[in-house]
C-alpha cells in the first residue's frame, strides 16, 4: 500500500502542472483578472456582473469531462458536484440558470471570442504560456 501511495504522490507531482487549466475572458474585459475567490462566484453563478457593469456569460465543458474536472479542482478548489448542486439550487429555486455548456475547447474559444462579458477555460494543451489568465 505504501507503495501505490508513492507513486500517486510522483505522478501528481510530475503531471501536475501539465494538466494545469487557464481561464479565458472575452477582450471587454481585458485586463481584469479575477481572483481565486471571484472565479468560484462566477462559475457558481452568484457574480453575474463584471466591474464595468457588463453581463457574465459563463461557458464550460461537459460536467462529466475530464478537463472541467481538472479546472474545477485546480482553479476553483472545488469539486465538479458542488458546482453541479449550486446550479442545481439556482434552477429549481428559480433564482438562476446554469452556465452554457460547449462540446470541446475549439467551440469554447471561439463562444468566448465572440460573446461580450464571456468567460471559459481551456485545459493546457490549448492554454498559453502566460499565467492562468488569457483574454481574446
Amino acid at each position: 500500500m505504501p507503495l501505490k501511495a508513492i507513486w500517486t504522490l510522483l505522478f501528481c507531482l510530475l503531471w501536475g502542472p501539465c494538466l494545469a487549466a487557464e481561464t479565458i475572458t472575452h477582450e471587454s474585459v481585458a485586463g481584469y483578472s479575477p481572483s481565486q475567490a471571484e472565479l468560484r462566484l462566477i462559475f457558481s453563478r452568484q457574480k453575474l456582473f463584471w466591474p464595468n457593469g457588463d453581463p457574465i456569460t459563463v461557458f464550460i465543458l461537459e460536467p462529466d469531462s475530464e478537463e472541467h474536472r481538472q479546472f474545477c479542482i485546480q482553479q476553483l478548489s472545488l469539486l465538479p458536484y458542488v458546482l453541479q448542486r449550486r446550479w442545481d439550487r439556482l434552477v429549481y429555486s428559480g433564482t438562476g440558470d446554469r452556465p452554457t455548456i460547449v462540446p470541446n475547447e475549439q467551440v469554447m474559444k471561439q463562444l468566448v471570442a465572440s460573446t461580450p462579458g464571456a468567460i471559459g477555460y481551456l485545459g493546457s494543451a490549448d492554454a498559453s504560456q502566460g499565467g492562468d489568465h488569457e483574454d481574446l
